[in-house]
């Protein structure tokens, strides 16, 4: 018996949650495709390209769209329960309200892991090849190369700092670099320059060209020594070093532990990095928590009413947004840990959940 009932609300769940899914997406997506249209006048961009960067686009609004879903599913199935009377005869036959909620958190889960995954293999890649044809078909933009950043540095050991004009880990190639060696006081002692450094595989290093050695005996004098190849003192291999500034949302959580990494090793700062991976980590907690927030709102409605469900859906998931993007913000400018950044919301909603769950008695 109990089983059986955990099925039949584990079912009526799906419904509400495509329903709502769709419906969400649906106007999310034909926003962003109609505010693209206004590209078309520019020349460049055509309805293709337009409606090839919403489909490409599609799968990073659903994920974000999922925990908005997930709560009203949740509310509309415990909303509906209690307006047939099912709620009330199931909670006669000895089931605790905790214990119905139970085949919905199943199902919230489930989708929190999935939509988990999504965001992690298929939402990268895909917003990279979206942001590629913005700045290549819809919005042209001559200077745009999303694997290329220009003026970078990094810090390569305690008094060597590299700075290059532009970088291209992809092609595996800097232009216009210099090598700066400082001495106790930081005053520098010795420079490297040079036209390019490309990484060569087969020697497994980073090789200057066209370039020389700067010397500085004493403040009077410079010696300069040129050269057309030469070994640089690089350890790190394109694979190993993360210079693009390319936004979060068009990263993994792989490809940010990357980033991080070579953060560290290099000295720089990685509060910005580290606080979007903790997000993305914390995600399907936040969907799981924002939905047992909005359950026991349900129970007290005692007529069946979508209107109100979306509005209590809309009003839980916006506080919730609004809060996540207050803390999050606060840890990419460094105000707070990237972890507390991450998961403060969690657990400060995940709190909330518990003495709600305590006072009503659920």
């Amino acid at each position: 018996m109990q089983h059986r009932l955990f099925r039949y609300i584990a079912k009526k769940f799906w419904g509400p949650f495509l329903f709502a899914l769709g419906v969400f997406a649906a106007l999310v997506v034909l926003g962003d495709t109609f505010e693209k249209l206004k590209t078309l006048s520019n020349g460049y961009s055509t309805l293709g390209s337009v409606l090839k960067y919403s489909l490409l686009t599609f799968p990073s609004w659903l994920t974000t769209i999922v925990p908005v879903a997930c709560l009203l599913a949740a509310i509309s199935v415990i909303s509906e329960m209690v307006t047939n009377g099912e709620w009330t005869a199931c909670v006669a036959g000895g089931f605790a309200p905790r214990q119905l909620f139970k085949p919905i958190v199943l199902c919230i889960i489930l989708v929190a892991v999935i939509s988990l995954a999504v965001q992690e293999f298929i939402v990268p890649p895909l917003n990279r090849k979206a942001t590629l044809l913005y700045y290549t078909k819809i919005k042209p933009d001559k200077n745009f190369n999303l694997n290329a950043e220009s003026d970078v540095a990094i810090k390569l050991s305690g008094n060597e700092m590299l700075y290059a004009k532009w970088v291209d880990l992809g092609k595996g190639v800097m232009r216009d670099v210099s090598i700066d060696t400082y001495n106790d006081v930081w005053d520098i002692a010795s420079q490297i320059v040079a036209q390019r450094m490309v990484w060569d595989e087969k020697q497994n290093a980073w090789i200057f060209k066209t370039g020389m050695r700067r010397t500085f005996p004493n403040e009077n004098e410079v010696l300069d020594e040129k050269f057309d190849s030469a070994v640089a003192p690089v350890n790190l291999s394109p694979d190993q070093m993360s210079v693009s500034r390319t936004e979060g949302k068009l990263l993994s959580v792989r490809e940010l532990g990357k980033r991080i990494k070579f953060f560290k090793q290099t000295g720089l700062a990685s509060y910005v990095a580290e606080t979007q991976r903790q997000a993305k980590l914390s995600t399907p907690f936040v969907t799981l928590i924002m939905c047992l927030l909005g359950m026991p709102f349900a129970i007290s409605v005692r007529r069946k009413s979508k209107i109100l469900n979306i509005l209590a859906s809309m009003v839980i998931a916006f506080t919730f947004w609004w809060l996540i993007s207050m803390i999050t913000s606060m840890g990419e400018n460094g105000y707070i840990n990237p972890f507390l950044a991450g998961w403060g919301p969690v657990l400060i909603f995940g709190a909330v959940v518990f003495f709600e769950f305590k006072w009503l008695k659920l």
